[in-house]
């Protein structure tokens, strides 16, 4: 981070995550259909663009490195952010 606490390019941040690896057919951001390789779920409202790569390894080591296909916030009833769904 700067000394404004601003995350500079090519930092890394680590978030505790659900993820479910399957293949869907979604939209991106310019509204193309596109396969979808997994569905993230992180708890709360996280800021994540779709110039960010995100990274994991799944439970057989294998390590995959994605750009974000689509990037939604899910709400509960009074309107508070309760997880932001990541599809890459």
């Amino acid at each position: 981070m700067d000394a404004w606490g601003i995350m500079l390019p090519g930092s890394k941040k680590t978030f505790p995550c659900r993820i479910e690896e399957k293949f869907m057919l979604v939209k991106d951001s310019h509204g193309k259909e596109v396969v979808s390789n997994a569905e993230i779920l992180l708890r709360g409202l996280v800021e994540i663009g779709f110039n960010d790569v995100l990274e994991w390894t799944n439970e057989n080591g294998v390590s995959y490195s994605r750009q974000p296909l689509s990037v939604s916030v899910l709400r509960d009833f009074g309107g508070k952010p309760v997880f932001t769904k990541v599809v890459v």
